[in-house]
């Protein structure tokens, strides 16, 4: 192979795409199909858990679609961000003191003044 030649690898789209079930995330569609099927099948049949697991399933699934729309690794990130959230608090230098946090409501003493 001479030096001035291109190596072209091609990797197939399954490799870099995220895993979705019917447009969720897989794990969330997963335990949203099986609260509402436990709701639906584990109830002694009762009208509203039944209306309350199709509701799951449908508008559930509907909010996990609009979801993985915007990030199909949403969960994770979240996940992700809540286990550094102690290493890493929001400001604006690892050194600054947090910052006073002022009621919007004026004290008495304030409005006094």
């Amino acid at each position: 192979m001479a030096q001035s030649e291109r190596r072209v690898s091609t990797i197939h789209q399954s490799l870099t795409r995220p895993i979705l079930l019917a447009g969720a995330e897989r794990q969330l569609a997963i335990a949203n199909w099986i609260t509402a099927a436990a709701l639906i099948l584990g109830s002694g049949l009762h009208w509203y858990t039944i209306a309350l697991g199709t509701f799951l399933v449908t508008v559930g699934h509907w909010a996990l679609v609009q979801a993985a729309k915007f990030d199909p690794q949403l969960s994770q990130v979240y996940i992700r961000h809540i286990r550094f959230q102690h290493y890493y608090p929001a400001r604006a230098a690892i050194s600054a003191p947090p910052p006073r946090v002022r009621p919007s409501v004026p004290t008495p003493k304030e409005m006094r003044a």
